[in-house]
């Protein structure tokens, strides 16, 4: 059985390739994603969030994300750095998608976490949070695919296209840190003509 669910050929559209399914489970997570675009200000008339409550938003069937921390930085003025947690349900995949900035990942718990880079460079590194990292290996071959383990991270940048999945018996459980592009949705799927539609 195929074990990266994305695009059957009977879903393709004749505008770029992309589903139509695709098309609206991306419309649907920039949706969601603009939620954490900009770092909210509480008011004194905002209603107090649920103590210990932290959001999920389902970016594909069994891809989950939960954004933790959202801040502007003083360091890199226009970036937000983000904190999140994905889990990746067994054989579930996120379509194509990059985001606009710096990202780091690393596989706290669970299952193994499948990636495949589409365009750009990607960096691994094996045991990263061992303390005894291995060697950084290079991602630079488009169809280049990894399953890392609990405690093996991949950084990237922009310019980097990709998928995911849950690629073990058990969900896989990824910490994300992102610096990302201020007012720019966390990520952006692949192949969308994202402008506004002329008459």
């Amino acid at each position: 059985m195929d074990q990266h669910p994305m695009h059957s050929s009977a879903d393709q559209s004749a505008h770029g390739g992309v589903s139509r399914r695709s098309a609206l489970q991306g419309m649907s997570l920039l949706g969601a994603a603009a939620l954490f675009a900009m770092p909210r200000q509480a008011g004194a008339q905002d209603a107090s969030p649920t103590p210990g409550a932290i959001a999920a938003n389902e970016l594909a069937p069994g891809v989950t994300a939960e954004v933790f921390a959202a801040a502007p930085s003083a360091r890199a003025p226009g970036q937000t750095v983000y904190l999140a947690r994905f889990h990746f349900e067994p054989g579930m995949a996120i379509f194509p998608h990059s985001h606009p900035g710096t990202t780091v990942l690393g596989v706290a718990e669970g299952g193994s976490f499948g990636w495949t880079l589409m365009q750009g460079t990607a960096h691994v590194v094996r045991a990263s949070a061992s303390g005894s990292p291995a060697a950084t290996e290079d991602l630079t071959e488009p169809n280049a695919d990894v399953v890392l383990e609990p405690g093996d991270a991949i950084y990237y940048e922009d310019d980097v296209v990709h998928t995911a999945r849950g690629a073990g018996d058990t969900t896989a459980v990824v910490l994300a840190t992102l610096i990302l592009t201020t007012g720019q949705p966390l990520l952006m799927p692949a192949n969308m003509n994202m402008a506004t539609p002329t008459p």
